[in-house]
């Protein structure tokens, strides 16, 4: 991710604009630089937060998907960086403008090339890297040296994008790896600031997001833009406002960025995803509704298995037996969940709690008692004990005539989703869905999720975490239509 620092003083001063030059031939007046920040320790922490750079092959790709080509006519083409950290998607593209003006015979002076490309970047040293990459590349692409400078001082901007005032005219091309911080660890003032001066739906939940909403209100009709981000924005609750108010405008299309090692310059905690959004010239008309039913509709109710804390104090291996018998059920987890089938590994689970729901007395049962007491501190240290819960119960009630009837089980977790029916009556753990059909005919609802059908349905709509796995929580199961 580009560099970033966020601001709230706005002004237009002239020791700014000296600190921007980074050649003998430069011009302060004609950096215009219209941001500064006031907690320069803030600043460094959000850079060391969000500096996350894009690597070579990556840019390529990204320049690719938006069209900004040497094969493309680039004559009249307005490319916008939103975030440039120390320049490699601008030499990139500065690689690719001059070839293509040089095939359509266009002379390379800073009429035909100054309002070509804008991009902003807070950091002044990395600004500074950035118009220093772009010159030196534009004087081996044959660019006069004095042509070169303007070029870099006039495309670079020490400003920040979310604040700062940006040309009225859109923009064909817009590229870029925006900054990814939760909103939350945003200092105080910046935030406030942000929420503002910033639309209500994009001013909240993850950084990328305004980043995202700003690029959106500036592309031109059809044009296009290309950005490597988390896939957040599609799911989650807090950029609901976003998505309603993009998807009748924006024609999103979506790839998996790659592993993030292979992608950044560094390694970052996070799913990344190529989006590609591209400008309608009116509003679509509403999308149809997606056709097959959901879950709901086929009649069935989907649980998650019960939550425990401090799993071993409850779970049995196969070769235990320091329990009851009469006490234990048969526990599926996500490694027994296999394509197509159970393959159970011979654990059990202590179900506490008598057919009503009533929970045991363990004096009752010794054995029980003798292995809970020795789990007995990290059960006392749970929150639910430490809020008035009897020290030795389980999170969630386990009783398995509610896990009896035939049902679907599926991992929360999975590389490539997957389901299986069970009919032993066993209890999942706290990471497997159960599907139960109220009818008791699973078979039907299963014939529509096997063979990667259900990771079909889920590929819209649920969300990915490093290493690509689907997450299948409940309401994207209950969304899906199958």
């Amino acid at each position: 991710m580009p560099a970033y620092k966020p601001a709230t003083n706005i002004s237009a001063s002239r020791e700014l604009a000296e600190e921007n030059a980074v050649s003998p031939a430069s011009n302060p007046a004609d950096q215009s630089p219209t941001a500064t920040c006031d907690n320069d320790l803030s600043v460094e922490d959000l850079h060391q937060l969000c500096g996350v750079y894009t690597k070579p092959a990556l840019v390529q790709r990204l320049l690719d998907h938006a069209g900004w080509t040497q094969a493309a006519d680039l004559r009249n083409a307005r490319l916008l960086e939103p975030g440039a950290g120390d320049g490699a998607f601008l030499v990139e593209a500065v690689t690719r403008l001059v070839a293509s003006l040089l095939r359509h015979g266009v002379r390379l002076d800073i009429g035909s090339l100054r309002g070509r490309i804008l991009a902003y970047e807070l950091m002044p040293a990395e600004a500074d890297k950035a118009r220093a990459r772009i010159a030196k590349k534009m004087r081996a692409l044959g660019v006069h040296q004095a042509t070169a400078w303007a070029c870099a001082r006039a495309w670079v901007r020490t400003e920040d994008f979310l604040l700062a005032e940006l040309p009225q005219n859109g923009f064909t091309h817009i590229v870029g790896n925006p900054p990814y911080v939760r909103w939350a660890k945003l200092p105080a003032t910046y935030a406030a600031t942000y929420a503002e001066r910033l639309p209500k739906e994009a001013a909240r939940g993850d950084l990328y997001l305004p980043f995202l909403h700003r690029s959106f209100e500036h592309l031109a009709a059809h044009g296009r833009c290309a950005f490597v981000c988390s896939d957040r924005w599609r799911y989650t609750v807090y950029a609901e406002g976003f998505r309603k108010r993009w998807r009748s405008t924006m024609h999103f299309t979506t790839e998996a960025a790659g592993h993030p090692t292979d992608i950044f310059e560094r390694d970052v905690y996070v799913h990344p995803e190529i989006l590609v959004a591209e400008r309608d010239s009116a509003p679509r008309r509403a999308k149809r509704r997606a056709t097959g039913q959901t879950l709901a509709e086929l009649g069935c109710t989907i649980r998650v298995g019960p939550a425990l804390g401090v799993t071993p104090a409850f779970v049995l291996d196969s070769n235990e037996d320091d329990v009851e018998d009469e006490l234990l059920c048969r526990w599926l987890d996500t490694r027994d969940v296999r394509d197509g089938g159970i393959e159970w590994s011979g654990r059990r689970v202590v179900s506490l709690y008598d057919t009503d729901g009533r929970l045991l007395d363990i004096e009752n049962y010794p054995r029980l008692a003798a292995r809970l007491r020795r789990f007995e501190d990290r059960l006392r240290r749970r929150y639910i004990v430490r809020n008035g819960a009897i020290w030795y119960r389980t999170i969630d009630k386990v009783v398995q005539a509610k896990w009896s009837a035939p049902k679907i089980l599926l991992p929360e977790i999975a590389k490539l989703p997957r389901v299986a029916i069970d009919r032993s009556g066993a209890i999942p753990s706290h990471g497997v869905y159960a599907i139960i059909a109220a009818d008791g005919d699973v078979e039907r609802v299963y014939d529509r999720l096997r063979d990667g059908k259900l990771a079909r349905a889920l590929a819209p709509i649920a969300p990915k975490v490093k290493g690509g796995y689907t997450r299948c929580y409940r309401r994207f199961l209950a969304a899906m239509r199958m």
